[in-house]
């Protein structure tokens, strides 16, 4: 029979064989011991031993069951953390608190489930709160700090939200510097040269920026580059130190106490560069706080959250590959790889025991009752005859002739390049530029242009309610211009939010329309998706939704949020062009919700990620999808 124990002087669990007093596992017993995330070999003492941690305790119980046996020292290191666990569950859910005795009048101005959001973050210290968007998750995380031992401070977040941190920091803190950094390299360090010296700084910082100004953490076999100076044996003579993955940055000069990683989402990928580089930042020893702030922590499935999780805390999450093999039900997939269908009924339960104490969420519909009701709408956008022949044959053949008397073809190389020209032909006529290479026609530059159904159907609505506020978005910047143009022409008054812009030029965009000086706004979901307010507005039109359930909901939530309570509902309009492969989007997008509902447990998957269930196809086709049909 196992056991496990406390061994202090190393800060690990070691597993020994009790039975035969020995530290030698039988065989099945360590075929068990590799199921955990985070085992190691020590091959000196020849121990397998797990991180100090609670979830080494509960994932060790659920494999081994009632053979294992439990250290006096670990039982006793266990049961404390379980009384600091439970009190993080307590606040999990909490709906109020009371403030803090200190003589501050800030208290006030919080809700009273900010005022427990607040103090589930100071507690927890490693946590993801997933307020839903629009509930104040700014608000609730400069709240905590001002009741921590805070600076410096560091905010990874959105470029388009750095100002808007600042701002709000200069209200909840004002004994505090934000230091904005952005413009130029040389203009960033002497930024964060000038933040060094502040005793009182929060760094913020976009999450594109990290690696650019930090090194980087390792990840599996991802190879990290090394300069010669990093790596004298081994290293590139080559790389400068300003590329090279291992040399000490800018940000790592910092020992921050707090790191706050908004719209945690987006470093959802473990391989990517900035996620790395935010890891290195966060896993830095002086931090004593690490909170990652996003509404929609599941983007497509529950093997999302692991990257997240991993950077609150890497004893508890050390590793993805033994996390879905754990926790997730996977398959294999059309083209030789594996997908994540959801959760594993069997481990389930204790995927929520590890995942409940770090993670808080509340519903806007729970705790901001006084916003309207969303009213969704389907409306259907007719292509014309010309764009149905032309969608036809590029679903039939992956090729179509867009001019007979020029021979400008239309040509995808694959699946995913299909799949783009389809969501352009369902949207609007298109035209080709051969550039420089005119006998290729995988090379050429396709642009989408007029006619456009899905225009001319905005143009519908906007008629039938003559000066309405009305925000309108898309995925693709040229099915903006298209509708712009349209505007145009028409003599609207409209503001643009789009890829490039200056944020002087969003936020004067943003007042005007809110001041009543423009009647529209169109905008992309990667642009306008996030760190706006649109309020005015108690009408949006999707021209077009994205792939992803995270930018959809960012998008609509730009009107639905604190300041939409002036309006009775608010009503999203999604055009559909019928029998395309937007059909096929809403069903991938459905199952997406489905996959995500699993680890949110909000409510239906329909209910919780906006999903418009009236379409008569989609709601036919919804089950045979979830059920791994057509």
């Amino acid at each position: 029979m196992p056991i496990i124990e406390l061994n202090h002087d190393a800060g690990r669990i070691e597993f020994h064989d009790c039975k035969r007093c020995s530290d030698d596992l039988m065989w099945s017993e360590t075929s068990l011991v590799k199921q955990i995330p985070g085992k190691a070999f020590d091959t000196k003492r020849k121990v397998w031993y797990l991180p100090l941690s609670w979830s080494s305790c509960v994932v060790a119980r659920g494999v081994f069951g009632d053979k294992l046996r439990v250290g006096a020292e670990l039982g006793k290191w266990a049961r404390e953390r379980r009384t600091w666990m439970d009190a993080c569950l307590e606040l999990r859910t909490a709906g109020d608190v009371p403030p803090p005795n200190d003589g501050n009048d800030h208290h006030q101005l919080l809700y009273p489930y900010q005022r427990a959001g607040r103090a589930f973050l100071v507690n927890a210290r490693n946590a993801l709160l997933g307020d839903e968007m629009g509930t104040g998750k700014t608000f609730q995380t400069l709240a905590a700090l001002r009741v921590t031992d805070a600076y410096p401070a560091l905010v990874i977040c959105p470029n388009s939200l750095k100002r808007n941190w600042a701002n709000e920091a200069a209200r909840w803190l004002p004994e505090a510097n934000a230091h904005v950094i952005d413009g130029s390299a040389p203009q960033r360090r002497k930024q964060l040269a000038a933040a060094a010296d502040d005793p009182r700084a929060i760094v913020i910082v976009n999450v594109e920026a990290t690696r650019l100004h930090s090194r980087l953490a390792a990840y599996g076999s991802v190879r990290l580059k090394r300069c010669i100076e990093c790596d004298p044996k081994t290293g590139d003579p080559a790389l400068k130190a300003a590329r090279c993955e291992v040399h000490p940055k800018e940000l790592n000069a910092f020992d921050f106490k707090v790191c706050i990683l908004d719209e945690a989402h987006r470093v959802k990928d473990p391989r990517a560069l900035q996620t790395r580089a935010v890891w290195q930042l966060f896993h830095a020893p002086a931090v004593r706080y690490r909170w990652a702030l996003t509404g929609t922590p599941v983007a497509n499935h529950p093997g999302d959250l692991w990257s997240i999780l991993h950077t609150i805390d890497k004893e508890e999450f050390p590793a993805k590959t033994a996390f879905l093999d754990r926790y997730a039900l996977m398959e294999m997939n059309a083209f030789g790889g594996v997908t994540v269908t959801g959760l594993n009924p069997k481990t389930k339960d204790e995927f929520f025991t590890l995942l409940d104490p770090r993670f808080r969420r509340m519903l806007k519909a729970d705790v901001l009752t006084q916003l309207p009701p969303k009213v969704f709408e389907t409306r259907r956008a007719p292509m014309s005859r010309e764009q149905t022949k032309l969608y036809r044959e590029m679903a039939d053949h992956f090729m179509v002739t867009i001019d007979e008397t020029t021979s400008d073809r239309l040509v995808a190389d694959g699946n995913l390049a299909a799949a783009t020209r389809l969501l352009q032909l369902a949207s609007a006529s298109v035209k080709v530029d051969k550039g420089e290479t005119p006998d290729d026609p995988t090379a050429w530059s396709v642009s989408m242009t007029a006619p456009s159904s899905k225009v001319d159907e905005m143009m519908s609505i906007i008629e039938d309610n003559p000066g309405r506020p009305i925000v309108i978005a898309a995925e693709h910047r040229q099915l903006i211009d298209l509708a712009a143009a349209r505007l145009e022409a028409e003599g609207i008054r409209f503001g643009r939010i789009t890829g490039g812009q200056s944020a002087e030029v969003r936020a004067e965009t943003v007042a005007a329309f809110q001041a009543g000086k423009l009647d529209y706004v169109l905008f992309t979901y990667k642009a306008g998706g996030v760190g706006i307010t649109l309020t005015r507005a108690d009408m949006m039109i999707r021209l077009q939704r994205s792939w992803s359930l995270v930018d959809n909901k960012q998008g609509e939530d730009r009107c639905h949020r604190v300041g939409s309570e002036i309006h009775e509902s608010i009503t999203i309009v999604d055009l559909i062009a019928e029998d395309t492969i937007e059909e096929d989007q809403l069903h991938a997008l459905f199952a997406k919700a489905e996959r995500a509902e699993e680890v949110m447990r909000d409510r239906k998957p329909s209910e919780a990620f906006d999903i418009d269930m009236e379409l008569t196809k989609y709601e036919e086709h919804a089950d045979n999808m979830i059920d791994g049909g057509p």
